[in-house]
């Protein structure tokens, strides 16, 4: 996602664009350099925005305030917070505390941010019954060992069953003693809600910079806040996943998350009937949606519930979301049909009402 202004760099598809900043008076000059752009917006408000390469993404920080200079330091304290995030929760480093429990099978002493991101992922489990579950690295681990394009056989089939059966976050034991897996060659991975926690902290550092008007773009996740005395819409474009060149849908957001899961981004198979989201329950990809975006209150439970709502049929998607006060928006897998909450703040695009 970019934010689309004339006077910024072009932007490139992802699987939503930040359409624009509604900030009162149009761009009236831009400075900066070193992947800084700065642009006046009004007589006395900028827009400060930044790039930086995160979790194998580009992360976005845009800033809308009256000082330039507090809300560059704010972005750099942002980064900051974001990158120690990722480091202790990244499953990629093997000496890292979500690698060495992966390895063993038990961690003592976890860090705070591991032990906040394991307990809420437990508490999305619960609540989804399961639908969201961070135990199926053993299935997604050997997907990703295949060549590509997979083609299953008989004895993948039987591969993937032994590992799905390893898949129970309620054999994750979490305490003050620390982490432990009830069975030998459990393991989880955390990117379903990592980013969307990276994002959260991301936001955490600039509110205690001082800045109040905000937004966050991380490759397919979102967070933005809004002043309440000088209120402002930010308009997300949601990309169809039939066509990533062409956006369906556009929505506005002022103090909320989005997340989006689907199977046009990373995928395994030609026909994109597995790719990077598993079905717990069944060891393989789940089949209803291309592309589902849950917009919440913050970024973590976006992300988690945006994975977790791909295995859910429809009515079962409403009930839960509902539930949790979270809007939602899905593109049948076949292209032909979208639903949509009733209370989703869309702008443009069509989506049966469900």
């Amino acid at each position: 996602m970019r934010i689309v202004d004339p006077m910024l760099a072009p932007a490139s598809p992802g699987r939503r664009r930040i359409l624009k900043a509604v900030a009162g008076a149009a761009a009236l000059g831009v400075l900066g350099g070193g992947g800084w752009f700065v642009a006046r917006r009004a007589r006395n408000l900028f827009e400060v925005r930044r790039e930086r390469t995160l979790m194998q993404t580009t992360v976005a920080i845009t800033c809308l305030d009256e000082d330039v200079t507090r809300a560059g330091i704010a972005i750099d304290a942002a980064y900051v917070r974001m990158g120690a995030a990722v480091a202790v929760l990244t499953r990629f480093d093997p000496e890292g505390p979500v690698g060495r429990l992966n390895r063993t099978g038990r961690l003592e002493h976890p860090p705070r941010e591991l032990r906040d991101v394991l307990g809420r992922s437990q508490a999305i489990s619960a609540l989804t019954d399961g639908d969201f579950d961070v135990s199926v690295l053993p299935v997604l681990r050997f997907f990703e060992s295949l060549q590509v394009p997979v083609v299953l056989d008989a004895a993948d089939r039987e591969a993937v069953a032994r590992r799905d059966r390893l898949v129970n976050y309620r054999q994750i034991t979490m305490d003050a003693s620390g982490i432990r897996f009830a069975h030998p060659g459990m393991a989880i991975t955390l990117d379903g809600l990592a980013k969307g926690y990276v994002i959260d902290q991301g936001i955490a550092a600039l509110q205690a910079g001082g800045i109040e008007t905000a937004l966050i773009d991380a490759g397919g996740d979102l967070r933005a806040i809004s002043s309440d005395r000088q209120p402002h819409q930010w308009h997300v474009g949601i990309i169809d996943p039939a066509d990533v060149n062409r956006m369906a849908a556009v929505v506005s957001t002022r103090n909320a998350a989005l997340g989006t899961s689907g199977n046009y981004r990373i995928f395994y198979s030609a026909d994109r009937r597995l790719y990077h989201v598993i079905n717990p329950h069944t060891g393989y990809s789940p089949q209803n949606y291309a592309s589902v975006t849950v917009m919440a209150d913050n970024s973590m439970d976006a992300d988690a519930m945006s994975v977790a709502a791909a295995s859910m049929p429809l009515r079962r998607v409403h009930e839960v979301l509902a539930s949790q006060n979270q809007q939602w928006l899905l593109f049948a897998r076949d292209g032909g049909r979208r639903w949509r909450s009733w209370d989703l703040p869309m702008v443009s695009g069509q989506a049966e009402v469900a």
